[in-house]
């Protein structure tokens, strides 16, 4: 089906939001320029969006095969998929099964470090604030989400850890970490965020490190995860 693309209705660091004809449904665009954990760290590389749009697709998929429910429609070019609105809710939650990056610095923590069960924290979004850490108690106070939604968002959040977990390792690939956003849609709980490499730390699970171990070809953790997931899933374009 074709959608009529309209106007810009928000950018961010990995996307583009376009508003459509149909006033439920947008085209988000996968940037080639984006920016990884909070904003810190500046990758780009051609054919990223690309790379990014099929990622986030297959595992979408992968999310709604197994009941969880999603705001992905479908991919509708090689850098544009099409969602349904919700509307946000600004928190951010982060799944930490390896120790890495801030929680290693906030905690003393040694790198690399398996823990014992998965860790969940909770960011407020604010591009300004940097998306500090704040705690269940801080996002009831401030009106981000009641009681009822943060409990959906850490059950649901479990289960596609363990969706990602489980199927990543039969690809040879260790999920370190990732973060998810939710929306409302018609007052249901959605995961409205992309699942990529841009968001989440993916490791060789022999080496428990990035693919592209020196930091010069970032595009190979992209790659790698897209040639094991379509070969695991027999989806090759």
């Amino acid at each position: 089906m074709q959608y009529e693309k309209k106007e810009l209705i928000a950018e961010g660091k990995t996307k583009r939001v376009w508003a459509t004809d149909n006033p439920r449904l947008a085209i988000v665009e996968f940037k080639d320029d984006a920016l990884h954990y909070h904003g810190k760290k500046h990758v780009y590389f051609p054919g990223k969006g690309a790379l990014s749009n099929k990622i986030n697709a297959y595992l979408q998929e992968l999310l709604d095969e197994n009941g969880i429910l999603t705001h992905f429609k479908c991919r509708y070019s090689d850098t544009e998929s099409v969602i349904h609105l919700a509307e946000m809710i600004p928190v951010e939650v982060v799944v930490r099964n390896y120790t890495a990056g801030t929680m290693c610095k906030r905690l003393g923590l040694p790198e690399r470090m398996r823990l014992k069960s998965p860790v969940l924290e909770f960011c407020y979004k604010s591009d300004k604030l940097r998306d500090p850490v704040i705690n269940e108690y801080h996002a009831y106070a401030m009106g981000l989400c009641t009681r009822e939604e943060m409990a959906n968002m850490c059950y649901t959040v479990s289960r596609i850890n363990k969706v990602l977990v489980d199927t990543m390792k039969k690809i040879g690939i260790v999920v370190a970490d990732f973060k998810v956003e939710f929306g409302r849609i018609n007052g249901r709980l959605v995961v409205a965020d992309e699942l990529t490499p841009t968001v989440s730390r993916m490791w060789d699970a022999e080496t428990l490190s990035k693919f592209d171990v020196d930091g010069t070809h970032p595009q190979l953790d992209y790659e790698v995860v897209l040639e094991r997931l379509e070969k695991l899933l027999g989806k090759k374009d």
